[in-house]
């Protein structure tokens, strides 16, 4: 497949605190890849460099083929390359209708907003019926369907999603990730930051466990879900993770 997403030997920080030493991960297309580990382990601090959202100090991010160290987040949107950020970052005042379509920004987007309005309800039959609601009035996993949708709205390539399990119940985390899947064959890869382990790896088709910003391992999710070191850390007993 051909390769969507380069990071060679990134390192990040904030201020003096260094985080993210010597990192380096790929995605290529029609993947979903599974970035795991700890918290503190400097797994949001990669999806911010990805994004934009944050200068690498050094090292390599390419995109299609072009180098996108220091780029805009709006102009990686605009190329494809989308994020949903953690805490869903919803305006509270906004109906669910408009909030994806805030999404639609780029012109290419805006080209095609109906049609990609009517495929976020397809994708979220919930979003429909709520379509005129606050999103301050939704419940936390109808809020993650939003932002998720929202970020689809923007016609991404790649798509970007920092915990968007956390905080919710088991069978809407179980919802979540088949919905997570039904977007990956809808020909969007997905670069997908997961605390827990358990779930992603099965959906994941390759995974980079992170620890003190740095991959420890990686390879295919379902080799790393029987990898003993993967089972002792996060899925044993007084493990790091509860999933």
């Amino acid at each position: 497949m051909p390769r969507l997403l380069d990071v060679v030997k990134l390192r990040a920080g904030y201020g003096m605190f260094a985080v993210l030493h010597d990192i380096s991960l790929h995605v290529d297309e029609g993947e979903i890849v599974a970035l795991v580990g700890s918290n503190g382990a400097g797994k949001t601090t990669c999806l911010r460099c990805v994004s934009g959202l944050l200068e690498p100090r050094s090292g390599d991010i390419v995109f299609e083929g072009r180098p996108s160290p220091g780029g805009k987040p709006h102009e990686l949107v605009a190329a494809g390359l989308v994020c949903v950020p953690e805490g869903r970052e919803l305006f509270p005042g906004l109906s669910v209708r408009d909030t994806l379509l805030v999404g639609a920004a780029t012109p290419r987007a805006r080209a095609a907003r109906a049609q990609n309005l009517e495929r976020m309800f397809e994708l979220f039959p919930k979003l429909r019926e709520r379509q005129a609601q606050l999103c301050s009035t939704l419940s936390g996993g109808e809020q993650q369907m939003v932002a998720i949708g929202r970020g689809l709205m923007a016609m991404p390539k790649l798509l970007l999603l920092d915990e968007p399990s956390l905080g919710l119940a088991p069978t809407i985390v179980k919802q979540l990730f088949h919905t997570i899947s039904a977007v990956r064959e809808q020909g969007v890869s997905i670069l997908l930051v997961e605390q827990n382990v358990r779930t992603v790896l099965k959906i994941a088709d390759r995974a980079y466990v992170m620890e003190n910003g740095r991959v420890e391992l990686e390879g295919r999710a379902s080799d790393l879900s029987n990898d003993p070191r993967v089972i002792d850390a996060y899925f044993g007993v007084g493990s790091k993770e509860h999933v």
